[in-house]
């Protein structure tokens, strides 16, 4: 029972750190940025259309983040959902 608690300590805890550091650098992107995206995407990537070098080399980083941090949430939701009898 102690494990559980702790578990759920430690995520809401987790949880609320991401949301403060998601709070805190939250910035809108200017007219700069999207000159600069629309300016260069073909000398960046070599793609032919903006929209697809955005997404795929732009935003790679945050694809791949987005389905590790899928995977782990996925394997936590697996883990502490599993029912364990010798536990008391």
């Amino acid at each position: 029972m102690m494990r559980k608690v702790c578990a759920m300590l430690f995520s809401i805890s987790l949880a609320l750190f991401v949301i403060w550091i998601y709070l805190d650098t939250h910035t809108q992107s200017g007219d700069f940025l999207t000159q600069y995206y629309i300016n260069n995407f073909v000398v960046d990537t070599w793609a032919g259309n903006a929209v697809a070098s955005i997404y795929l080399n732009y935003r790679i980083f945050d694809s791949i983040f987005e389905t590790l941090m899928l995977l782990i949430s996925v394997t936590a939701v697996i883990n502490l959902s599993w029912r364990k009898d010798n536990e008391q």
